[in-house]
């Protein structure tokens, strides 16, 4: 599955060296992120109203972390995409390899739901007895199509923009004192 994933561009690796040691980049880490499970909580919808100015939530360890941008209120950048990091260090560098998954399991209930839902007017409409009225296909495969799309286009768009956060946030947080 993670290889379709990834021919879908849902799944990327990314790789990041940055001119610090490995202690300085936890404590770093630590500053910038707020601590979170980062599991599903009841409050998740909540989240956009807590009062925390810091842009990413997630943990962090000796071997690696894992961490998600925080939705914010009337945020147009969809933020789906969580990455899970290691890191070494390699003489005076810090080399974090980085894949940022962008799909969740959430997703098979729906689109499971919308499949289920199409197959189910197009059995009616040829089971029904009634003639079936052609010019409704048109519109069932639309709705498929743009149900199916457009939350694969967030996704995909969410796991770009990830990519290009990371890499400008942990430069910033390496040059900033």
């Amino acid at each position: 599955m993670d290889n379709f994933l990834r021919k879908l561009k849902l799944i990327e690796n990314t790789t990041i060296e940055l001119p610090i040691s490995k202690i300085d980049f936890i404590k770093k880490f630590r500053d910038n992120v707020e601590y979170s499970d980062l599991n599903f909580t009841a409050f998740e919808g909540f989240e956009v109203f807590s009062s925390s100015k810091l842009e990413y939530k997630g943990t962090i360890n000796e071997r690696g972390f894992a961490l998600k941008k925080r939705r914010k209120l009337f945020d147009t950048n969809y933020s789906f995409a969580k990455a899970n990091g290691t890191f070494r260090e390699s003489f005076d560098k810090l080399i974090i390899t980085t894949e940022i998954n962008s799909f969740r399991k959430k997703m098979y209930f729906f689109l499971a739901f919308i499949l289920l839902f199409d197959l189910l007017i197009l059995t009616s409409f040829f089971l029904g007895g009634t003639s079936f009225p052609i010019f409704i296909l048109p519109f069932i495969l639309i709705h498929g199509i743009l149900m199916i799309g457009i939350p694969y286009i967030v996704m995909r768009r969410s796991v770009k923009r990830m990519v290009y956060d990371l890499e400008r946030d942990f430069h910033y947080w390496v040059t900033k004192n």
